[in-house]
């Protein structure tokens, strides 16, 4: 049976509003309240991504680099952090699997890091700042004790400034800032063939 639809006083079909679900209406709600911040993190990105650069790798790879940025953008740092990680280990891998060295590619991060920086792979302050990265990525994937240096409790409170509080959300945005610069740092950083 056809629906009839509703005409006005000259005959002309009305048409009807559909009415919004609670699940929609509140996921425009939250696009309005995130709009600000996401848009303010998008201009970061846009300051700190490589220009006229494009991907081609294997699709895990693809994925995990645009993930990293949308996670970004939408505020998902503990994500952001992750698959900057997981991008930046990646590259280091395909390369040492590159240059025939399946042995030290496949020693995760740690281990990656550790060859690179004794044979001069990348520059040591890059080096550096993916080890900490690897710290601070780690309490999210492994657990950590109480008192370890790198969980979120203990770095709220930072020691070394006479127990100064830090916000939380604080610590995220900077560490997921830090994540992504790194890896479109790493992304276009050519990679030094020096091997042992």
């Amino acid at each position: 049976m056809a629906e009839k639809s509703e005409k006005n006083l000259f005959g002309e079909s009305i048409k009807k509003k559909r009415r919004k679900s609670r699940l929609e209406s509140s996921l425009e709600k939250y696009d309005k309240e995130t709009f600000k911040e996401r848009l303010e993190r998008l201009k970061f990105l846009n300051k700190v991504s490589p220009k006229d650069f494009g991907i081609l790798a294997d699709p895990e790879t693809v994925y995990v680099f645009s993930e990293a940025k949308m996670a970004f953008i939408n505020g998902e740092f503990i994500s952001t952090i992750l698959l900057s990680q997981a991008f930046i280990e990646r590259k280091l891998q395909l390369h040492y699997l590159s240059l025939g060295l399946e042995n030290v590619a496949n020693r995760g991060l740690k281990g990656i890091v550790t060859h690179a920086k004794k044979n001069n792979i990348l520059h040591e302050y890059l080096i550096e700042r993916i080890d900490i990265l690897r710290k601070r990525r780690n309490p999210f994937s492994h657990v950590k004790p109480i008192g370890h240096e790198f969980n979120l409790a203990q770095r709220m409170v930072d020691l070394k400034s006479n127990k100064k509080y830090r916000q939380l959300e604080e610590i995220m945005i900077n560490d997921a800032k830090e994540a992504i610069s790194l890896m479109y740092t790493i992304f276009i950083t050519e990679l030094k063939n020096n091997t042992t």
